[in-house]
């Protein structure tokens, strides 16, 4: 390649190509990156594998943070905090990092191993500047016996130490070999002097092993914690709440049938409200929701409301919709509120609701949207209570219907459905991958070349091991 070239990522023109042959000819690698990604550093497994006279420094600029369910960089004022608050800071965004599901594949955990081995054999050093840094830049030191070609040379640009950054995005970089490599090396020395220790500080070292190691998902699992883990899920699933007796003679009195889906759904659903403060029961039409959920708001014993359509309130002389039910399962201090009075079922609770712990939504579907004032005001009538969302239809036209449901009782920062707290980015990655797969099934046999291109684009960006 010339002593200058531009590298874009395009065709042939990839930088994870260029770096891969600039590792073979290299005995020292220097690199300045936003962070420490391994989704980059799988790419250059191949060329690094049988390399053990080669000497790698990598300094990580910036700090990372999980935001809708993506990865992003930024830089954290640095003036005030002292050297140990800025290694625990990239202790904490490698966590971040490492534990991203685009990780959670078999190229990862293949490899990983290999990485640890050049951090304990003090191949592959660490530090973080002492200062926040985008710059990237890549410096390579040319093996002694080809030095007549060229002493060293190196890359900059806008790409990253990523997967996207090096192989699929659209980038621009520049290689230099001819002037300005002594400059771009002294930059680079001149900032891993100060820079904060972390492979070379023995505690630091051994807390990243032990990070990667034992809490990462790239910690070993052995069968018998498997086993554990099984099992402990059985049992506690064998743990679920029980509907109380008087409840199911209560079911029976009224010359209701019993079902054991029911009941069995009621069991369950009581054990969901105790771990989540909400359930959403979403059967189909005709297998009785109405009487499962009475059942689940009398054996609760509880003061409620319930919000339902109109149509389906029923008359009180005559008994029949949610005033029978309520008859019923003797609910005699639950309020019932039309779906089309959320205002004056707002007021009601303000006036005299503090005692209503628990908020029946019968055709919940209704406020899968939440940019309307009918989802503002159902969710203050839901505020810091129990909820029951009826539908036979939670999923209407993407998985943003759910997760509108879901915050009616759920606080989406802090919630325990899922092992990480952020619930909101969850749902925002299930938005993006539903969008992909539903350009993908409608456009795979289109003749548009540019519809065409886009399917192979969103085909790539959804089953590449990184993203």
């Amino acid at each position: 390649m010339p002593h200058r070239a531009f590298i874009t990522n395009e065709k042939t023109k990839t930088l994870k190509k260029r770096l891969t042959e600039l590792v073979e000819h290299s005995e020292e690698l220097k690199f300045l990156v936003g962070f420490f990604y391994f989704s980059g550093w799988s790419q250059l497994y191949n060329s690094l594998k049988d390399r053990d006279d080669l000497e790698i420094k990598v300094l990580v600029g910036l700090s990372v943070d999980k935001k809708l369910y993506s990865i992003l960089e930024y830089a954290r004022e640095a003036d005030n905090l002292t050297g140990e608050e800025k290694a625990d800071d990239f202790f904490k965004s490698l966590k971040i990092a490492i534990n991203s599901e685009q990780l959670d594949n078999e190229e990862f955990y293949r490899q990983v191993d290999f990485f640890v081995k050049l951090i304990e054999e003090d191949k592959l050093r660490i530090k973080k500047t002492a200062e926040p840094n985008h710059a990237k830049l890549y410096i390579f030191k040319i093996k002694e016996h080809l030095k007549g070609i060229a002493n060293c040379k190196f890359i900059t640009g806008s790409s990253n130490l990523t997967r996207a950054g090096i192989a699929e995005q659209n980038e621009f970089n520049v290689e230099i070999g001819d002037y300005g490599t002594e400059e771009a090396e002294k930059y680079f020395d001149e900032l891993w002097g100060p820079a904060i220790d972390i492979t070379e500080d023995v505690q630091r070292k051994r807390d990243l092993l032990d990070l990667i190691r034992n809490r990462s998902q790239a910690a070993i699992v052995t069968p018998f914690e498997a086993y554990v883990k099984v099992l402990k899920t059985y049992i506690d699933l064998q743990k679920q709440r029980q509907i109380k007796p008087h409840v199911s003679r209560l079911l029976e009195e009224k010359g209701y049938k019993s079902y054991s889906y029911q009941s069995d759904a009621v069991n369950q659903a009581l054990t969901i409200i105790d771990n989540y403060n909400g359930v959403v029961i979403a059967d189909v039409v005709g297998l009785g929701k109405s009487v499962i959920a009475s059942m689940i708001a009398k054996n609760m014993g509880k003061r409620g409301m319930i919000i339902c359509p109109p149509g389906i309130i029923g008359d009180k002389s005559i008994p029949n919709g949610w005033n029978k039910y309520k008859y019923d399962f003797q609910l005699y201090d639950w309020e019932i509120y039309s779906s089309g009075d959320l205002e004056g079922a707002c007021k009601y609770i303000r006036q005299y609701g503090e005692d209503i712990e628990v908020v029946i939504v019968d055709e919940a579907h209704r406020y899968r949207n939440q940019d309307t004032q009918s989802y503002e005001l159902l969710s203050a009538i839901c505020r810091k209570r129990q909820v029951m969302l009826l539908t036979a239809t939670p999923f209407n036209n993407s998985p943003a219907d759910i997760f509108s449901l879901l915050k009616l009782f759920i606080v989406p920062g802090k919630s325990k459905i899922t092992l990480d707290e952020n619930l909101e980015a969850r749902f925002s990655h299930y938005e993006k991958l539903f969008r992909q797969l539903s350009f993908i099934t409608k456009n795979h046999n289109s003749t548009n070349r540019s519809e065409e291109r886009r399917v192979g684009k969103e085909c790539r960006s959804r089953w590449s091991p990184y993203h």
